[in-house]
């Protein structure tokens, strides 16, 4: 995934920010499921892109890619900073308890 992937998938995550609010006052924890749904966006954007220039994929092909895309965008999230949590984990954020202790 491109560096400029990284930026759009993070843009993304944070209009999510309803369902995670910890990511938009800037932790650095991303629920899993929320990556999910950000990867198959830009991966039927990659499909629709590749469409549009005459190119055609099995059904086989754009499964295997769409896990392909999901697992190289949580490697890099992960290689960012962030922390990818499974859904039903609690956020955690150490910059807002710090702030809580004052």
């Amino acid at each position: 995934m491109r560096p400029v992937s990284i930026m759009l998938a993070c843009t993304i995550l944070s209009f999510s920010a309803a369902q995670s609010p910890s990511f938009a006052r800037g932790c650095r924890q991303v629920l899993e499921s929320d990556v999910k749904i950000t990867s198959m966006r830009l991966y039927a954007d990659i499909l629709a892109n590749a469409a549009r220039h005459g190119w055609d994929y099995t059904p086989e092909s754009i499964v295997s890619g769409s896990k392909r895309h999901f697992e190289e965008m949580k490697l890099q999230l992960n290689d960012a900073g962030y922390e990818i949590v499974p859904v039903g984990t609690r956020l955690y954020c150490k910059r807002l308890d710090k702030l809580a202790l004052r």
